[in-house]
């Protein structure tokens, strides 16, 4: 019965929502077809939850709470708050859930409950899986597989501890926040007391482990830092002896307040001095030559050349009276007064005595010219002797530096690692990365299983979805054409024929349906106006039933008074005179009639005997094309029945002979891309594909499908048959 039949349209390729309601009624019809097999795995799916809930036993959740605080309390001036740690505080949040769920606290559990010395309750099912083996299997064999899975009857007690801190760690979930930094531990067992002790145990033993670590580490640092401290000290008393040393080895003085030592001050000085000396010996040179150009002239050389002295000065005088008086006296004698020659004497023996005092002025003026220079000469040499002690000094300078630049650093080291030492000592009476158990875990009232509603509900639900799944897998898995409707939709052309199977039922009222499926296809396939005279009948694979398709069609177009040759091209190894099985069953659908049409209109038929190796040369034969010209007169339709299309290459040597071809799919049989492949092949040999005829139809296993067919047809209204039989 068909509920979906009003509601259902013809397959056409309109609108795009006539498609998705198509797609929609065919999903729903899927599912109504295959309702025993979804309701078959839906109860299956219901009986297990149903042994779920019987087997599965109750278990209890208790949650504990933990809050971490990443700051601590400072006593700087600022007098607030300030971060203890470097990183990001929700990576420690998840760190130290990590720790939680780690193995060593789980052990930690078990050791503080003693839950390895606890008897484990096994559950049902394991009791009832224990029972078979100890029923179905020998003990040599329950031995052997009990060694193989470690479960032996006197395990290892670190290996029981092991596994009893598994199954805990199994039982618990550690959840965060990182934005509240809280841990959530939710521990699941079958025992809500059991649970909650647990659950807290894990927390106890996590806050203890953490200030365990937490004061080890801190001790450990401390001593660390005290034995560093006490060798920065041993350091610097060294450095500071060999300072003391270098001072008194070289006897180096540090710098002054104007950053210069006492050479430096020392050799500023004499070269200070040995400027002046440098412009003195100048300057006593150019005195001394000018005097000697002067008397060199003939000149008296100046006072401040002659450095002020009283004899030259007074002998100028002298010599100055000396030449008035002999002009007063030439002026008034004349030259040969004796007088004038006693005048000229004395002028003489003064400009002698002039002469000889500007000799030993001059000879002064060079004895002051040499000790200038000698002074200068002295003073450099100083400057020479001043300046190597110098760039000795700033050797010295710079190996005193370098020990005091260690011996600072030895004293930094030395408060660092002080400060350090006590900073250590202090932390374990600091709180460190504090956790705080917010809400311990309590005993649990109420299971934390599902309910059996929920249990059924997700059962119905699973059966319902697997059944649906299932189906449709299988759905997809037939792949072949169930109604002549489907060749429409995907573009093979028009179906002009659909017979039912004629072995299953050949003298029944499916033989009367296979008769006029087989009129109606004729009558599709031979219009009225322009009928074919060469019929090609192909399929996609061997047992289509082209055969039983050209021998039923054969038979009615006789009966219509048509001549008509059959000319069976299959390759096949037969004897002459041997019969095909078809041909029984349609002698028995199609009785022979005793009227002069029938006898007046014989069916011919024409078989091949050769196999494949041949067949190129059979179809190109020019007695093959004689025949064929011959039949065209003769007969006024030829059946060629021809090897599947794919396997053979008959088709495209017969294209040009062909006026349409007949194409035979076996229904729910021939993969459809097969089917596909081969009208597309057909198609680029330039075949006119007249109709495709959907041959051996199981009209109560199509019913199933509710195709809206000719099939359909025939089953609806088989009383039509029932009454004109």
């Amino acid at each position: 019965m068909d509920f979906f039949s009003e509601i259902r349209t013809p397959r056409q390729p309109p609108a795009l929502s006539r498609h998705y309601d198509t797609v929609t009624f065919d999903f729903v019809s899927m599912l109504w077809r295959r309702r025993g097999l979804i309701l078959a795995i839906t109860c299956a799916a219901m009986l297990v939850a149903v042994l779920a809930l019987m087997l599965m036993p109750r278990r209890y959740a208790t949650d504990l709470v933990m809050q971490f605080d990443f700051t601590r309390e400072e006593t700087g001036a600022a007098g607030g708050k300030s971060s203890s740690v470097a990183l990001d505080a929700s990576t420690l949040v998840e760190s130290e859930a990590r720790i939680i769920r780690s193995l060593a606290t789980a052990r930690a559990v078990v050791l503080r409950l003693n839950l390895d010395r606890q008897p484990v309750k096994p559950s049902f099912l394991s009791r009832l899986v224990a029972s078979a083996g100890e029923v179905i299997l020998p003990s040599r064999v329950r031995s052997a597989v009990r060694d193989f899975a470690g479960l032996s009857e006197t395990p290892n007690p670190q290996a029981l501890r092991d596994s009893v801190a598994q199954g805990l760690l199994a039982s618990l979930t550690v959840g965060n926040d990182t934005k509240a930094y809280l841990i959530t531990l939710t521990y699941r067992d079958t025992d809500p007391d059991r649970a909650a002790r647990i659950v807290n145990a894990f927390g106890s033993e996590y806050l203890r482990r953490k200030m365990e670590a937490t004061t080890s580490a801190s001790q450990r640092s401390s001593r660390w830092y005290g034995v560093q401290a006490r060798e920065a000290r041993i350091n610097l008393a060294r450095i500071e002896k060999e300072i003391e040393q270098f001072r008194v080895r070289t006897g180096f003085v540090e710098l002054g307040q104007d950053g210069a030592d006492v050479q430096q001050q020392q050799l500023r000085d004499v070269l200070t001095q040995v400027n002046a000396a440098s412009a003195t010996r100048l300057a006593e040179e150019m005195r001394l030559r000018r005097a000697q150009e002067s008397i060199a002239a003939g000149h008296v050389p100046q006072a401040t050349d002659l450095g002020g002295s009283p004899v030259v000065q007074a002998l100028l005088d002298e010599e100055g009276k000396a030449r008035r008086a002999l002009d007063e006296m030439i002026g008034m004698t004349g030259e040969r007064h004796p007088a004038v020659a006693r005048l000229r004497l004395t002028l003489n023996s003064v400009q002698d005595r002039l002469k000889n005092q500007l000799a030993q002025s001059v000879a002064n003026i060079e004895t002051d010219v040499e000790a200038a220079r000698a002074a200068e000469a002295a003073l450099s040499a100083r400057v020479a002797t001043l300046q190597a002690k110098s760039i000795e000094a700033r050797g010295l300078e710079g190996q005193l530096r370098t020990l005091q630049a260690e011996a600072t650093a030895a004293r930094d080291r030395v408060k660092q690692l002080a400060d350090a030492q006590q900073q250590a000592s202090a932390v374990s009476e600091l709180k460190p990365v504090v956790a705080q158990i917010l809400a311990p875990a309590e005993i649990p009232s109420l299971p934390s299983t599902p309910g059996p509603a929920l249990v059924l509900g997700l059962g119905l639900l699973g059966g319902l979805a697997a059944g649906a799944s299932l189906s449709y897998m299988l759905e997809k898995r037939d792949r072949g054409f169930r109604s002549e409707s489907e060749f429409a939709v995907e573009n093979h052309g028009n179906c002009v024929g659909l017979l039912p199977k004629l072995e299953r039922y050949p003298d029944g009222l499916e033989g009367l349906v296979f008769v006029e499926a087989v009129r109606s296809t004729v009558a599709e396939l031979f219009s009225p106006t322009k009928p074919p005279k060469v019929v090609l009948i192909t399929s996609s694979a061997p047992g289509e039933g082209k055969s039983l398709v050209a021998s039923a069609m054969a038979r009615v177009l006789a009966a219509m008074g048509q001549r008509v040759l059959v000319v069976d091209g299959s390759p096949r190894r037969l004897l002459l005179g041997e019969n095909f099985p078809h041909e029984a069953l349609l002698d028995r659908c199609f009785p022979h009639s005793g009227d002069a049409a029938a006898a007046a209109a014989p069916v011919a038929t024409v078989r091949r005997a050769s196999g494949l190796r041949d067949g190129q040369n059979v179809y190109s034969n020019p007695a093959f094309e004689a025949m064929l010209h011959e039949a065209r007169t003769r007969y006024d339709v030829i059946l060629f029945e021809v090897a599947p299309v794919l396997l053979s290459a008959d088709c495209a040597l017969l294209r040009e002979h062909a006026d349409t071809v007949l194409h035979v799919v076996k229904w729910n049989d021939t993969l459809r891309t097969t089917v596909s492949a081969t009208l597309d092949h057909l198609a680029r040999l330039g075949l006119d594909v007249g109709g495709i005829v959907l041959n051996g139809v199981d009209l109560e296993e199509q019913g199933r499908y509710n195709t809206p067919d000719r099939g359909r047809v025939y089953r609806s209204y088989k009383s039509f048959y029932q009454a004109s039989a």
